[in-house]
């Protein structure tokens, strides 16, 4: 059994990641593609946890040495499914979990790498990449007004970066409805796996966004990268943008998550403005009030900035797979003018 680092782990040929931490601490994060196969649950973990501040470590052992036990058999049925594979087994920080369970798995013919450091390891490297990030092409950034279709555009482009998806937040007040909101690591996780796909391409498109998507915030290395980034205006009349945003947002709508972003709202919308919103909303009439809260409060909000901004191209969208092409288009008109 051979212990290695993260990037000594990229070279192991036909590996799977298996990550022996609990479901809880994997949904939190983890290596992309890794399986979970937890030694404990998240109550048993807690319950371990609890005991080695209560009883000290000896007793942490002989808990968690039991409740494993168990389970044994079928953890290392699960492990047989993976005998063809070169395992790369990882805990927190590559420790007892990691360590015992790898020295069985030897024992009985599997090829076995154990992660150093475990996940605490691979963390290291996800931020250090990120930290001193450099892109190996030019990095092209979408602005528009709210609803002007960059996301669309965005996931139907195979060398763009989906930041919203990987935060699992649409940036906006209203972006975290009908989504649950990823953790900063696995936002950053999603991040740099994409950024190694997107290697061999000529050049790559992202939406422009604010330091924060929801609670998260954007690299600080990809975020000066994109403040210098050639900027593309996506420019959409608004009865466009009214039904972009009603196809995003109307299944996810009801009773009370909009009429309480909107109350939230009232001392920058004004009493009135509110009133009227939460009528229009009462009586279903929601393309009305997508347009309402356009004029009143997201245009306004982002119309100055984006006037002040200098574009390399300007694509009017009002069909997306049409403006997606014109995008490219004017993507490779530009490269090939500054490449003369």
């Amino acid at each position: 059994m051979n212990v290695i680092s993260y990037p000594e782990s990229l070279a192991i040929p036909d590996s799977v990641y298996v990550d022996v931490r609990s479901p809880e601490e994997f949904r939190e994060d983890h290596v992309p593609g890794s399986v979970n196969l937890p030694l404990f649950d998240d109550r048993e973990r807690k319950e371990v946890g609890t005991l080695y501040r209560a009883a000290g470590r000896d007793e942490a052992i002989m808990r968690g040495t039991s409740i494993v036990g168990g389970k044994l058999d079928d953890l290392v049925g699960s492990f047989l499914c993976y005998r063809e594979k070169n395992i790369i087994l990882l805990c927190a920080r590559g420790g007892m979990r990691s360590g015992s369970l790898a020295s069985l798995l030897d024992s009985i013919g599997l090829r076995v790498y154990r992660l150093k450091d475990g996940y605490k390891g691979y963390r290291h490297y996800v931020m250090k990449s990120l930290e001193s990030l450099s892109l190996p092409w030019p990095l092209f950034v979408l602005q528009g007004l709210t609803g002007a279709g960059k996301t669309e555009i965005i996931r139907r482009l195979s060398c763009a970066i989906d930041l919203e998806w990987m935060a699992g937040h649409r940036s906006s007040v209203f972006g975290g409805i009908g989504i649950e909101q990823n953790s900063q690591k696995r936002l950053e996780s999603l991040l740099l796996e994409r950024l190694g796909k997107l290697a061999g391409e000529a050049f790559c498109v992202i939406e422009g966004e604010s330091r924060k998507i929801g609670n998260l915030h954007v690299p600080e290395g990809l975020y000066r990268i994109m403040g210098v980034s050639p900027v593309i205006y996506i420019d959409t009349p608004l009865d466009r943008r009214v039904d972009i945003i009603y196809r995003e947002y109307s299944a996810h709508c009801d009773g009370e998550n909009i009429p309480a972003i909107v109350n939230g709202l009232a001392p920058k919308l004004g009493q009135k403005t509110t009133d009227t919103l939460l009528g229009l909303y009462d009586d279903g009439n929601i393309r009305e009030f997508i347009r309402v809260m356009l004029e009143k409060y997201y245009d306004p909000l982002y119309r100055h900035s984006l006037q002040k901004k200098e574009y390399a191209a300007v694509v009017v969208n009002l069909d997306t797979h049409e403006a997606t092409a014109e995008l490219l288009d004017r993507i490779r008109e530009y490269l090939a003018e500054r490449n003369q």
